[in-house]
């Protein structure tokens, strides 16, 4: 029998040790951070974000550019060019700080993540309501303001059990550090490359999954609109929700003054079926981005606006590009 698989090429073999070093650089750079930050006061740590994404607002030109862009695609000639540069620089600004407050968070977690969530979230009455059924819960959220505190923040409420569905780092030091990170409150990772049965398997048992709706989905999506114009979505959401009866639950974390967070959960998105699948399944995943839209809108500064969200385009605008 002839062996068809391909060996790697020479060029291939010499850059793994390379990729190998590269990694193991940023490891040893990200423990460095670990030791600077760790022991700084909340405050500090906030204020040491702001100054940093300030810097990056000054000094990262690509990503600034895409921010600007996608500002153009939200607000289009609402708002002055003054005005996006402020959203754009509260952008850089919560990111970086989100940043620095997880690592700030590896170190006594569980009383450092209370600490950045102010007070009892918002619709914790939804969320049981919603486990009444005992279809489980997929949570629609997206990056916006600090989503891993956020998500940590559920873990030890201990209401339901949470997995989230995330892409494998490219770094498998950093990957493994994140993922226990990540579970450390008890919540579980959901690769994007793994079986959609162990999403099904979660919401049998009655937990949730979350799902973050608001990134660019270059294989297997589906186009809707966001902010008017078309968007590679994902589509599991509102087909696996079709198929169980799963309800969807928002869940996002709003930003304070302080660089502390409230959470808020629900209302829940209620669906009908029309008869027709595929009209359905774009219908609601239409309706999910609206729900994400709206809450950018009424507070854009929160998201991530230098993610290239509009990058993959339909097959009629083939050879056109955004970014």
């Amino acid at each position: 029998m002839t062996d068809t698989t391909r060996s790697p090429t020479p060029l291939q073999n010499n850059n793994r040790p390379l990729k190998s070093t590269r990694h193991f650089l940023e490891y040893v750079f990200f423990n460095l951070l670990l030791l600077l930050v760790r022991p700084l006061p909340r405050q500090t740590v906030v204020t040491m974000g702001r100054s940093l994404g300030g810097l990056a607002f000054l000094f990262s030109g690509k990503r600034k550019r895409s921010a600007k862009i996608n500002l153009d695609i939200v607000f289009g000639d609402s708002k002055s060019s003054n005005e996006k540069n402020k959203i754009i620089k509260k952008s850089f600004q919560n990111l970086t700080v989100s940043a620095l407050q997880c690592l700030w968070a590896t170190s006594d977690t569980e009383n450092r993540v209370r600490e950045l969530i102010e007070g009892e979230p918002a619709g914790l009455d939804l969320l049981r309501q919603s486990l009444k059924k005992n279809k489980g819960i997929f949570f629609l959220t997206a990056h916006y303001g600090n989503w891993e505190i956020m998500g940590l923040f559920h873990g030890y409420l201990g209401i339901c059990p949470l997995s989230s569905i995330v892409r494998k780092l490219d770094n498998p030091y950093l990957d493994r550090v994140t993922k226990k990170f990540r579970t450390v409150s008890g919540n579980k990772i959901l690769y994007r490359d793994e079986s959609p049965l162990k999403i099904v398997r979660e919401l049998k048992n009655n937990g949730s999954v979350a799902v973050m709706m608001d990134q660019n989905t270059a294989k297997g999506a589906i186009f809707v609109d966001f902010f008017g114009k078309k968007a590679a979505t994902p589509r599991s959401l509102a087909l696996l929700s079709y198929r169980t009866g799963t309800p969807i639950l928002p869940l996002f974390c709003f930003p304070t003054d302080k660089g502390t967070y409230r959470i808020e959960y629900g209302p829940e998105i209620q669906f009908e079926k029309s008869g027709s699948k595929q009209n359905d399944i774009l219908n609601w995943t239409h309706h999910c981005q609206q729900f994400i839209e709206n809450i950018i809108r009424e507070n854009p500064a929160p998201w991530m606006f230098g993610h290239r969200r509009w990058k993959t385009r339909p097959s009629e605008e083939e050879g056109t590009s955004i970014y």
